[in-house]
């Protein structure tokens, strides 16, 4: 089967302004290898933003890299923990206990 990357990059770009995480994953991914790590650095923060911690990981092999500095690596993992800041909640943290006493029953 044929892969048609120019297609596949213009679904990927609808997705991405539709907010799915994954297709900002992927085309970070996809400038990364063209060797555009601007825009790829770009993407991979916005979905950084937005919870997806495989684009954090990208940031972090950029910046080990020498592709991403020290300021985007940090400026990465505060968003990050910005976005676990916004998802915490007290019905979550009460339902992750509750699991966690359920794997101990014997």
């Amino acid at each position: 089967m044929e892969v048609d990357k120019k297609k596949a990059r213009n679904y990927f770009e609808l997705a991405a302004m539709q907010g799915h995480v994954n297709a900002r994953h992927n085309l970070g991914g996809i400038e990364g290898k063209a060797g555009k790590h601007d825009l790829a650095l770009r993407h991979f923060m916005i979905a950084v933003k937005d919870g997806d911690s495989d684009s954090l990981k990208a940031i972090r092999i950029m910046y080990l890299n020498g592709d991403a500095t020290k300021d985007d690596y940090t400026n990465a993992l505060r968003l990050y923990q910005a976005y676990l800041d916004d998802i915490k909640s007290d019905q979550r943290d009460k339902a992750a206990a509750e699991d966690e006493d359920f794997k101990y029953i014997e």
